[in-house]
């Protein structure tokens, strides 16, 4: 059987599945985005995962914004709302960040749907997710693109909830990405409690992040690519010191 890799517009497609996407799963709505897919959960009020190719050119976008949290408009059950985190003591952590949308309007508006963002404790959002977010932006810059899966470990259930619709208040949190160039994965699961230090040592396998969150990622990659992306990790394929070059 003869399989074709296409590529439109910067964002690798195989067949007619976007590379990015994990497994659907049962129970969960699929919400597709222009620039972003995500899988809602309703019983916690969160995506169990977003997904997206990050170019080199969309990484370096530079459109200036005004940050604006809406609901959700496509979830059919409806996305938590502002009354939620009013008081709640959270932050409002963006899963697709808008730094990584700033190369359209449209992007930029779906980055604060509300489908789209986690509580997390404020020096965890400011330090550790933000440090992870601006590693992975630049990754981005240096191979030209890379397919980004992000979320919370609800793996991890059952948790504490807040807001009227009781949204549920993850421990952990995780990312992983591929690299399809250089035939390269990786992953980095961190508690909602981490405010500083490297991140190097919460790096590991793609298929270790699949075992603790229950997530298969990357279906649509032919067997053995899949196999090899995801088993294989060397920590000196990736510069974790790249945000202070």
């Amino acid at each position: 059987m003869l399989v074709m890799v296409l590529v439109f517009a910067g964002s690798f497609v195989f067949g007619q599945e976007h590379l990015e996407l994990p497994a659907e799963k049962p129970r969960e709505e699929f919400v597709k985005h222009e620039y972003y897919t995500l899988s809602f959960v309703e019983g916690y009020e969160l995506a169990s995962w977003v997904a997206y190719e990050l170019t080199a050119e969309e990484a370096s976008g530079s459109l200036e914004y005004k940050e604006k949290y809406t609901e959700d408009p496509v979830i059919s059950t409806g996305s938590a709302t502002m009354k939620d985190y009013k008081k709640s003591g959270y932050i409002l952590g963006q899963l697709a960040p808008v730094e990584d949308m700033r190369f359209s309007s449209v992007a930029v508006t779906e980055s604060f749907y509300l489908s789209n963002v986690v509580p997390q404790k404020p020096a965890f959002n400011k330090y550790t997710w933000k440090k992870m977010n601006d590693m992975v932006r630049e990754w981005a810059k240096e191979s030209g693109s890379l397919l980004v899966v992000c979320g919370p470990v609800l793996a991890d259930a059952p948790f504490p909830t807040f807001g009227p619709n009781k949204v549920s208040i993850p421990s952990r949190f995780y990312k992983v990405v591929v690299d399809m160039k250089g035939k390269k994965g990786m992953g980095i699961v961190v508690k909602n409690s981490m405010s500083s230090g490297s991140l190097k040592p919460y790096a590991m396998s793609i298929d270790e992040v699949e075992e603790i969150t229950e997530i298969d990622f990357f279906p649509s990659l032919p067997d053995d690519l899949e196999n090899q992306i995801e088993a294989q990790f060397n920590d000196s394929d990736w510069n974790f010191e790249i945000l202070d070059l």
